[in-house]
Parts: structure tokens; sequence; C-alpha cells
């Protein structure tokens, strides 16, 4: 639910696991924030290339100009200070310091949405959504669809060998798992016979 209210500053996230409709949320909020003709600003981390180097993609191809940052701290030297909407894609990419600047956006009168995943491969905490969540006015939890059952899915599921928190990907390298089918780390089932190419998943 969207809020209404006079020219106070306040803090919405969106979160959820990978496939659950969080980038493609938080393009509506910005898009029904340009309709009410407020100047809007949105940033990305650098780290996120997959789908556009300078835009916010949701796996749905829809799309918002942004801007590129490595760290949080940078919003201050290049947001306009008459800007009263500033978006944030996949938050648990810029670091602790996210907290802070947030904070300090909405108590001078911003509006600020930050979207992004609530919990990493491992089914933990993903900082700094944690601390973004307990300071926000707004919360919305959003789901997937598990690959495995069809079940609603709050876990993102790594398919890829690697120890690193971060690894950036899409379709075929991460999926959506519900509570009961989620494995934290690799998934076993990658590694067995009948998840090679070539031979029928469905016939064991």
């Amino acid at each position: 639910m969207d809020i209404v209210t006079g020219n106070i500053g306040w803090i919405e996230v969106v979160c959820g696991p990978m496939f659950s409709g969080k980038s493609e949320e938080l393009i509506r909020r910005l898009r029904r924030a340009k309709i009410a003709r407020k100047r809007v600003q949105v940033f990305k981390p650098v780290l996120d290339d997959r789908y556009s180097a300078d835009e916010i993609v949701s796996h749905s191809d829809c799309r918002m100009p942004s801007q590129v940052i490595k760290d949080a701290r940078e919003v201050l030297t290049l947001l306009d200070w008459r800007t009263q909407v500033i978006g944030f894609d996949e938050a648990n990419f810029l670091g602790p310091n996210l907290v802070e600047i947030a904070q300090q956006l909405a108590d001078s009168g911003k509006q600020v949405l930050i979207a992004g995943l609530d919990t990493d491969y491992l089914g933990r905490p993903f900082p700094p959504m944690p601390e973004l969540l307990s300071l926000a006015e707004s919360i919305t939890k959003t789901l997937a669809i598990c690959m495995r059952c069809g079940n609603p899915a709050k876990h993102t599921q790594r398919l890829v060998e690697s120890e690193e928190l971060i690894v950036v990907g899409a379709t075929g390298m991460y999926e959506a798992r519900c509570r009961r089918c989620f494995e934290p780390g690799i998934p076993k089932q990658e590694y067995l016979e009948f998840a090679k190419p070539g031979r029928d998943r469905h016939s064991v």
C-alpha cells in the first residue's frame, strides 16, 4: 500500500527473494511519483549490470533510467536537493552506509523508496536490509513462486558453486525456493545424474 501524507520524509522498503517483483514494484511507485509531478532520482549499484548499465530493470523487463553508484555516500554529491522522491534498487549491494544516508534523506523531507534482497543464498539476513526494515515507515514483503513445487517462495537458491556472498546473476544462476525446498548454499540436486542435460528430470 502506498503511503499518502504531507510534506514529511519517510522510508519505504520492498524486500523479498529474487524473481518476486521487487524492482517492478519499485518502478511502479517511482512512476506514480512522476505522474504526481514529483522530482524523482533513481540509484543502483555499479555491481548490477545484468540487463543495463544505466537503468533499473525488472526480470519482466520493466525499465527506468538510473544513476550508478559504488557506495551510498555518493548520493550526497549526485543528489539534486530539489528532488522529492529517491529510489534505490538492489540495496543489498550498497553497503552499510545506505542506512545513514536513507535516514538523512528522510529526515530532510525526502520520500525514500528502497528495494532489495532481505536474505542471502544461505538464508541469512542480508545487510543492510535488516536495519533498513527497522527504520522504515512502510514494508512490503514480496514472494516468488518456488521453482520446485509451485508454493510461495521466500528464499533465493544459488545454483552455481561459490562461497562468495555476492555473485551477480539471474536465471540459470539463481531460482526461487519455498521454505521446504530451499537448500542453503548449493543445491545437491544440481549434481545428481538426473539433473544433467539430456535427461528427463521428471522421470526420476
